[in-house]
């Protein structure tokens, strides 16, 4: 289950304490290698990727039309 901020408890944290943390998405229009091993050279590349915890994300970007996507890959290069 996902905890958001308004439901966060202290079991919460400690069952997350080893979990990578994502980098923030300002300034990813200039990095070359993204995901936390580096290995994704796209945007498109490191959504797809994602499973587990963002895999109904993952999904659902998916499921959107060719521009929608677009329209996303071109807002996060803005970033």
């Amino acid at each position: 289950m996902c905890s958001t901020w308004k439901n966060f408890a202290p079991e919460d944290f400690q069952a997350a304490q080893n979990k990578i943390r994502t980098a923030p998405l300002w300034g990813i229009r200039f990095r070359n290698r993204l995901m936390h091993d580096g290995a994704s050279g796209t945007l498109r590349a490191a959504i797809l990727r994602h499973g587990d915890e963002a895999g109904d994300v993952t999904r659902r970007f998916q499921r959107l039309s060719r521009n929608d996507q677009e329209a996303i890959l071109v807002f996060l290069g803005s970033l």
